[in-house]
């Protein structure tokens, strides 16, 4: 007791440590913080977008204030000289302005301002602007009579506090869009990762459980996440299912080998036993090789259904000629057939082209044609077909032996079953297992119908070889 509680410890620390600071480099933390930079980042364009067209929107209409300004005060310069030019600053009740008179040679010949900011900004009209860290300042400059030149700075107070609005309110955006943001970020990328958190949560209940039939919760969306979710529970069932054949396949075999293995020590404890005779001993070694070789035969059968039921079979595909492989089967069970008295008859399409692996099919047929034979009595017959059926190829094998009753049907394809008519007769009771198994692997189907006492009719179906020229 002890000892597993200590090493539970560790895993449990482990998983608290991992839920800490490293929380924060998981792919949710890297995601939200890429959506929180990009989000501000467009907020911060927007919001500079927005602050250049006002700056651009206000120097447009202050310099039309400017030089409208400016062409009052040239009409008064030209229709009454500096005086007038001063009666009519004195008398305006405008923003804030500075007016400088200077001649050809930029001498100053007349300054007049509202205030010390004005008069300030009245110094710098001699370069002709006023320095950019005065946005609110506007200035227009034209020529008048005696090649002089009337120059005036315009104070726009409105634009002033819109400016001052702007940092206000820019601020205020920048706060809410960072709110926005991390508030945003957090659910976005929590429900766009929570496939892949079910997907890491199932794994490690697997994991720490064992159970393969466990499943991660599916959703009706089709994105590739979702994809991601099915196909992680496909391979889960393939393997459930591989795992499941494996042990019953343990099962099968445990429980099957003990009548070969124990005719094995049989033999040998006879041949050891004896009196020394030669022939006697030879009997039972050569008993010993035939039930070895049984023993290897049923464990590469078991190994090649399993691997075929799931999916792990490899095959060599091409286009094969169904007839031509039906017809070597049929060469091999030529003299047993005879042996036997049973008649053959066949019926083969040619360029019945399938797509297959060729010694893979050759076991199917050789062990279907093998079942005919066997289990049809003398002067019986066995009827071999090949044709084409749409898009698939069939190889039809009818008999007239002792059939299978209607309840064992969907039992013969179980492995190591016998139906009781078979019972007599020697073999592994694997044959119809690993066709059903090649077959499915090859993408084609297999079928048997059977009457108790009148014969069985076994059809299977191959695909085609498409033909790309």
């Amino acid at each position: 007791m002890s000892s597993a509680s200590t090493d539970s410890a560790p895993s449990e620390a482990s998983r608290t440590e991992s839920k800490g600071p490293r929380a924060w480099g998981s792919l949710s933390a890297r995601l939200a913080l890429w959506y929180v930079i990009v989000t501000l980042a467009s907020f911060l364009a927007a919001a500079a977008v927005f602050t250049v067209r006002a700056q651009t929107s206000l120097e447009r209409e202050g310099a039309r204030s400017a030089a409208g300004a400016l062409e009052r005060y040239r009409q008064a310069l030209e229709s009454g000289g500096t005086t007038a030019l001063q009666s009519l600053f004195d008398c305006s009740s405008g923003p804030r302005a500075a007016v400088r008179l200077t001649d050809e040679r930029d001498v100053e010949l007349f300054v007049v301002s509202s205030d010390e900011a004005s008069h300030r900004a009245a110094s710098t009209l001699q370069s002709g602007e006023v320095p950019r860290r005065s946005p609110e300042w506007h200035v227009a400059v034209t020529a008048v009579s005696q090649n002089r030149k009337l120059s005036i700075a315009v104070r726009d107070e409105h634009a002033e506090a819109l400016w001052r609005e702007l940092r206000e309110t820019s601020f205020i955006i920048f706060l809410v869009g960072l709110g926005l943001a991390i508030l945003g970020a957090t659910l976005i990328t929590r429900r766009a990762l929570r496939p892949v958190t079910d997907l890491a949560q199932a794994t490690r209940e697997i994991v720490e459980s064992g159970d393969l039939g466990l499943r991660v919760q599916t959703r009706t969306t089709t994105d590739e996440l979702s994809q991601l979710t099915q196909l992680f529970n496909r391979m889960l069932a393939k393997n459930e299912a591989l795992v499941r054949a494996m042990r019953e396949s343990l099962d099968y075999v445990a429980h099957d080998l003990r009548t070969p293995l124990t005719r094995l020590r049989t033999g040998a404890e006879l041949a050891l036993q004896g009196p020394g005779g030669g022939e006697k001993e030879r009997e039972a070694l050569a008993d010993v090789i035939e039930e070895s070789d049984r023993v290897l035969a049923m464990l590469t059968t078991m190994t090649d259904i399993v691997e075929a039921e799931a999916g792990a079979m490899r095959l060599d595909k091409h286009p094969e000629d169904l007839a031509q492989i039906a017809r070597e089967a049929l060469e091999l069970y030529e003299l047993v057939a005879k042996d036997a008295g049973v008649t053959v008859v066949t019926h083969l399409a040619p360029d019945v082209k399938i797509l297959a692996d060729r010694r893979r099919i050759s076991q199917v047929c050789a062990n279907v044609i093998d079942n005919a034979i066997k289990y049809t009595a003398a002067t019986g017959r066995v009827e071999v077909s090949v044709l084409v059926a749409g898009e698939y190829g069939v190889l039809r094998v009818a008999d007239t032996g002792v059939g299978i009753a209607r309840e064992d049907l969907s039992r013969v394809w179980e492995r190591l079953f016998r139906a009781d008519p078979s019972r007599g007769e020697r073999g592994l009771g694997l044959g119809l297992s690993l066709v059903k198994a090649v077959v499915e692997a090859h993408g084609g189907s297999v079928t048997l119908d059977s009457t108790l006492g009148k014969g069985s009719t076994f059809e299977i179906r191959l695909p085609l070889a498409i033909d790309l020229k």
